[in-house]
């Protein structure tokens, strides 16, 4: 399964690619949702997604220039682009980042598709060393502080599979190795750990060495988030979810959300994820599934009304994940529940 990320700031057009990457189906999935290019940096820094959808005009961080800065840290990954202004520059600047997707709005379901393929067919040779960042992740986000020494250990053997890659050079696993790096020092910062800046990881014949540099860091990490998960968290994650209940009707977004709770958009994104069990998205959209259940059952709304009252683009977009939601279309369901 190939995980896609899209980042769009106008909530119709974004809501449009989700549903119809939904309704492409197969090995493509929506991994989660950016209006900005900040936000899609910091999810990419979370479910390593193999494809990015990304607009080119968007507010912080433009698309080129997210493409760019996922370019300088090498993170395996393929692009499409979207924008809706037809200029060649734009092309040119893209072609230069190495992306050959380039759909102009609004975009038509059979290109998206074969955009898709088109990537996933180049996405192929870069699978493996996505995995090993996913593999890192789980480990991070399932992290048990009463068995420190199987994560060290797993995490050990995960940097020894770098070393030991027969089929990438040394600059490949260079750069895997200084994302684990990165992965582990913007995580320090998120919880204001006073870090002392380290030697840069080189690869040499003293492989021990390489190792040694990120075991000290992942010791500080334990260390740190020991102490860090005492804090009251909970609070914080809850209030979040009360502005969701309160708000769903909004476009809500991860820079909002991480903002209300006084985190980083990564930090507010992994901690919403262990306390609700499920992304920023998916709660958003149960709430909403959940309020237009209620609608259903106690107003006579029409399906375009509903999907308006409950924060949802159009009224396809709200059927579709209503339909994933409970099984049936809001329709049937009305229908049950009234007989």
């Amino acid at each position: 399964m190939l995980q896609v990320l899209v980042a769009e700031d106008e909530q119709w057009i974004r809501q449009s690619v989700v549903e119809m990457i939904g309704r492409i189906g197969g090995d493509f999935t929506v991994a989660g949702e950016a209006r900005n290019g900040e936000e899609a940096w910091a999810l990419i820094q979370e479910v390593w997604p193999a494809i990015l959808i990304t607009d080119v005009m968007m507010p912080k961080l433009d698309g080129l220039a997210l493409i760019e800065k996922i370019m300088a840290h090498r993170v395996p990954m393929t692009f499409i682009i979207l924008s809706g202004y037809d200029k060649f520059e734009y092309a040119q600047r893209a072609i230069r980042f190495g992306v050959s997707e380039y759909l102009l709005k609004p975009v038509q379901m059979d290109q998206l598709h074969e955009a898709l393929r088109q990537s996933g067919e180049r996405f192929s040779e870069k699978g493996e060393l996505n995995q090993i960042l996913v593999t890192f992740q789980n480990l991070l986000d399932r992290f048990d502080p009463e068995d420190t020494a199987r994560f060290y250990r797993k995490s050990l053997e995960l940097f020894e599979r770098v070393l030991l890659m027969p089929r990438y050079d040394g600059p490949t696993k260079l750069n895997l190795l200084r994302l684990f790096e990165h992965k582990i020092t913007a995580s320090l910062r998120d919880m204001q750990s006073p870090l002392a800046p380290g030697p840069a990881i080189e690869l040499s014949s003293e492989d021990d060495s390489v190792k040694q540099r990120l075991q000290g860091l992942l010791e500080e990490w334990v260390l740190r988030k020991n102490d860090y998960d005492k804090e009251n968290h909970h609070l914080s994650m809850k209030k979040a979810c009360d502005y969701i209940h309160v708000n769903y009707r909004k476009d809500l977004s991860l820079t909002q959300m991480a903002k209300l709770t006084n985190m980083s958009i990564s930090h507010f994104s992994l901690w919403f994820k262990k306390y609700a069990g499920k992304t920023l998205v998916q709660y958003i959209q149960e709430v909403r599934i959940n309020k237009a259940k209620e609608l259903l059952r106690d107003t006579s709304l029409k399906a375009y009304e509903i999907a308006e009252e409950t924060g949802f683009s159009t009224q396809s977009y709200f059927v579709r994940v209503f339909k994933n939601a409970t099984g049936m279309p809001p329709s049937e369901y009305k229908k049950r529940i009234g007989s």
